[in-house]
């Protein structure tokens, strides 16, 4: 059994996976937004500034919960948030 000590090299040239030779590739745009990058979120515009997703709203529900000291702190949080509502209404931050 040959065994070669010491650390691995990596074989000078491109990787035998890379599908390209040529040099660097940058990611490419989104959608209709020029110069986005794959993978960063836009900015976002005046129409979309108080928009607030259900996904958004899911996620910070669950980061007070995992945060808060007992249920009655982890209430008041979401109220302060406006993170509840009455039963049957959006809660206030979805208003």
């Amino acid at each position: 059994m040959n065994v070669t000590p010491g650390p691995r090299r990596r074989p000078a040239g491109p990787h035998p996976e890379s599908a390209t030779t040529a040099g660097p590739t940058v990611p490419s745009p989104r959608g209709s937004e020029p110069g986005a990058l794959a993978g960063v979120p836009a900015q976002r515009t005046a129409a979309d500034v108080y928009r607030v997703s259900e996904d958004q709203v899911h996620r910070a529900r669950m980061a007070v919960a995992r945060n808060a000291l007992d249920s009655e702190d982890c209430r008041d949080l979401l109220d302060m948030l406006g993170l509840i509502g009455e039963p049957g209404e959006p809660p206030p931050v979805r208003r």
